[in-house]
């Protein structure tokens, strides 16, 4: 495991921001349009997506989950609307294992994480700004999906989604493969001391992934953070992938919450296929 507050871990954190991946592949589904890493499809084993805001979901009727809210997506894994599954995100640290039980229930129940080793199901995570993780274990097989903001970035939902998977499915952390969906990046993510605070105390390296802007005034990146996650977890570098793509900078690709308020979102999915 690499500890990322030893001092090799400080030199790998350095080098972070040069290796971040932006492989990736733009795909058209009836007219719905997606992102995938090759490097993750490469097993056969696996369907993921990024959607963008042509694939993204425009606001809901009064709020409420739909079955077939993202049926497209659902059609481009080859499974059934109610197999892809969402939680009521609430960016707090709960990571939710989802299996034939209980799959049907989970659009009311609170959560930012899910985790399952079931065939053709689908986990996925709604975002306007906030990092969508998916992560890939190989050998079991299983999959997860991760909502990170910055709350549920300080509590380290992450490693809670690693370990949650070592514990169910008996992952090595070191076998695993990450892909680090689009976000709101650090040039247009200004925070404040209400965020800084918190983070400054969960970070020892806080400072490899924050910039000063001005008095009381920080630049965050969270996709930095939470690659810093992974590898303080046991993941290896090369196995993580980020499509390093601004959602802030790009709506005319991708929904931001910072720019528009109220706005619409997209998805991270994927499933291990049936």
């Amino acid at each position: 495991m690499i500890n990322m507050y030893s001092r090799s871990g400080q030199v790998l954190a350095k080098r972070m921001n040069k290796n971040i991946r932006k492989h990736h592949k733009t795909n058209l589904l009836n007219g719905v349009q997606y992102l995938t890493i090759p490097a993750l499809e490469e097993s056969g084993l696996i369907r993921h997506a990024f959607t963008t805001r042509g694939g993204g979901l425009g606001g809901r009727n009064k709020e409420l989950k739909l079955p077939d809210d993202w049926g497209t997506v659902a059609a481009a894994f080859g499974i059934s609307p109610d197999r892809l599954v969402t939680l009521n995100q609430v960016h707090g640290e709960t990571v939710v294992n989802v299996d034939e039980r209980n799959y049907r229930q989970l659009r009311t129940l609170q959560g930012d994480a899910m985790v399952t080793r079931v065939r053709g199901i689908a986990v996925g995570v709604e975002t306007a700004d906030c990092v969508p993780i998916l992560l890939f274990d190989p050998v079991t097989p299983a999959v997860a999906a991760i909502h990170a903001g910055w709350r549920s970035t300080v509590k380290k939902i992450v490693q809670k989604t690693v370990l949650r998977m070592a514990e169910l499915f008996n992952t090595d952390p070191t076998g695993l493969i990450a892909a680090i969906g689009p976000a709101i990046g650090p040039e247009c993510y200004e925070v404040d001391e209400p965020v800084m605070g918190p983070v400054r105390s969960g970070f020892p390296l806080w400072e490899k992934f924050t910039t000063p802007r001005s008095i009381g005034r920080w630049s965050l990146n969270l996709v930095m953070a939470n690659m810093m996650e992974l590898l303080n977890i046991g993941l290896h570098q090369q196995n993580i992938h980020a499509l390093n793509l601004c959602t802030s900078c790009r709506t005319d690709l991708f929904y931001s919450f910072r720019v528009e308020g109220r706005t619409g979102r997209m998805l991270a999915a994927i499933a291990l296929k049936p």
